[in-house]
């Protein structure tokens, strides 16, 4: 597995809390740091006179929904980021920079002070100014809305407006992973919101990005096309081509096979096993390591065998993850010992995975009482590799534990997990870019979105991690929480393994983003 990305990840999570530490020392209340300031424009190149041409991206799953605070996963997170711009955002190497907020600054521990940026325009017309600001971070917290990312905000208490183009947010307590949440928040147009609702929202979208929606025709196609009046700084560069039309294909030979034909010009999600054919056919395989990692997550605050630490502890020593890795990844994984893959904060290297021991898992399961072993369902994503998971399902099956796999498409997936109506047994590949608060709040935190776990120690150390703007103290927090999560583990911790596409040649200009979405902005097609 790559490791030349690892480094970067690290001063993701450092950059996270140093932009709130700037000044900080021994005072308990830190003077505000420089303002950030914002990047530079793309360097001018010789381009047509218009955005021109057609680029189709085969997508490994569809979009849960065309409102961006009801999209979870990266293919429909891939649409979102043509449409819509988020007040600060992360460039190519995984930086976390302005983008509609022309800078920020620490006003106190519990006050972030936002300068945004001048001229900006929704696709309908509408100014983007402060009361946009407000009006989004306040949708995301609305309860009655049940976004699925609330929690990650929760921290805020209030949204002032200082002036049309200064917003400060005041928040209830010091939180460290605000900025992270921020980067990742659209900004949506409130009047045109008010006058159609979230409904009619959701079937025709507006946005400042560089492209703007046409129509989705859900499990065929979504389309967009490009905004002549984009503004001019953003890191995503401009819309070069005319239209872009995102597909959804779960099936990962049949994308193979629509990007040798020329049907799709960039796919998601290309197997490590179909590299060689791929780049042998004149195509190109573009490579990402953000630390993305595969597990098998365990519902454990259902009662059941699962609930018993003991029979998790022996789902880990049961799983022959090497030589699965070795057989169908081609050696392009690394084993993990937590939920914090290399190169993430909390990441530590003398955390040693659980050793692959079949007799050890037996013992252990005879101790919980079930020496016969138990049945069990395990839910999967066709938008996932499903020999990955029929490989587990076969190595727990020689301890005794016969699970059987339920597969769904990524909404319903989702849906079910969200619902907490998922089976006992969860397959899952998860992002590993930028500050752990995410997977933690999310998967980890007792009453997380996805959470199916509960651990006391684990909490305290989550909100401990989160409440210090001492990044030293954060990565030995998290450190610790490492430590907890591998001797009570929520989850099969399997690997973390880089992230690929599939290019064609007649693409120019398109590289891969730190948070596996695709951009298609600064792209051309020949």
């Amino acid at each position: 597995m790559s490791t030349g990305n690892r480094g970067l990840l690290f001063r993701i999570a450092l950059i996270l809390t140093a932009l709130l530490l700037s000044a900080c020392g021994a005072s308990t209340t830190p003077a505000p740091p420089a303002a950030t300031q914002p990047p530079a424009a793309p360097a001018a190149t010789a381009t047509p006179a218009g955005p021109s041409g057609t680029l189709v991206v085969g997508l490994a799953a569809e979009s849960e929904a065309m409102d961006p605070y009801f999209v979870y996963q990266n293919a429909g997170q891939s649409i979102m980021r043509s449409l819509f711009d988020n007040l600060l955002d992360r460039d190519f190497t995984g930086n976390i920079i302005p983008s509609l907020a022309e800078s920020w600054s620490l006003v106190d521990e519990k006050t972030l002070e936002f300068k945004l940026r001048k001229g900006v325009k929704f696709h309908n017309g509408e100014d983007f100014d402060a009361n946009s600001v407000k009006f989004s971070i306040e949708r995301m917290l609305n309860p009655d809305l049940k976004a699925g990312g609330r929690n990650q905000y929760a921290s805020i208490d209030t949204v002032n407006i200082v002036d049309p183009f200064t917003v400060r947010i005041v928040l209830k307590k010091t939180d460290a992973t605000v900025i992270q949440a921020l980067s990742g928040l659209q900004m949506l147009p409130p009047n045109y919101l008010k006058q159609v609702g979230d409904v009619g929202f959701g079937k025709a979208p507006v946005g400042t990005g560089p492209f703007k929606f046409v129509e989705w025709v859900k499990d065929d196609h979504a389309t967009v096309e490009a905004n002549p009046n984009y503004w001019v700084g953003s890191f995503k560069g401009k819309p070069l081509v005319k239209t872009v039309i995102f597909r959804p294909i779960p099936e990962a030979s049949t994308r193979i096979a629509e990007l040798k034909t020329g049907r799709v010009h960039l796919i998601q999600d290309l197997p490590t096993d179909q590299v060689k054919d791929v780049e042998a056919a004149g195509f190109k395989a573009a490579a990402l390591d953000t630390g993305s990692h595969f597990d098998i997550w365990l519902v454990a605050d259902a009662g059941g065998p699962l609930a018993d630490k003991r029979v998790r502890q022996a789902l880990n020593y049961g799983v022959n993850v090497e030589g699965i890795v070795a057989a169908l990844l081609q050696g392009r994984g690394q084993r993990i010992a937590s939920p914090f893959a290399a190169g993430v904060m909390g990441y530590d290297s003398t955390l040693k995975p659980y050793p692959y021991d079949l007799n050890k898992a037996k013992s252990l399961l005879a101790e919980a009482g079930l020496a016969s072993g138990f049945d069990i369902m395990l839910d999967a994503c066709t938008c996932d590799r499903l020999d990955l998971t029929q490989a587990v399902v076969g190595e727990l099956a020689k301890m005794g534990v016969k699970a059987t796999i339920r597969s769904f498409e990524i909404s319903i997936f989702n849906d079910n997990w969200i619902k907490h109506t998922t089976s006992g047994l969860i397959a899952a590949r998860l992002g590993g870019s930028g500050d752990p608060s995410t997977l933690l709040n999310f998967w980890v935190k007792t009453k997380g979105l996805l959470t199916r776990y509960s651990n006391t120690d684990a909490d305290k150390l989550i909100d401990q991690g989160a409440g210090t703007l001492d990044v030293n103290k954060r990565i030995e927090t998290y450190k610790q929480l490492g430590k907890v999560l591998n001797d009570d583990p929520p989850a099969i911790y399997l690997w973390s393994s880089i992230y690929l596409y599939g290019v064609s040649p007649k693409l120019d200009g398109w590289k891969p983003h730190t948070s596996n979405q695709i951009i298609v902005a600064n792209v051309t097609v020949k």
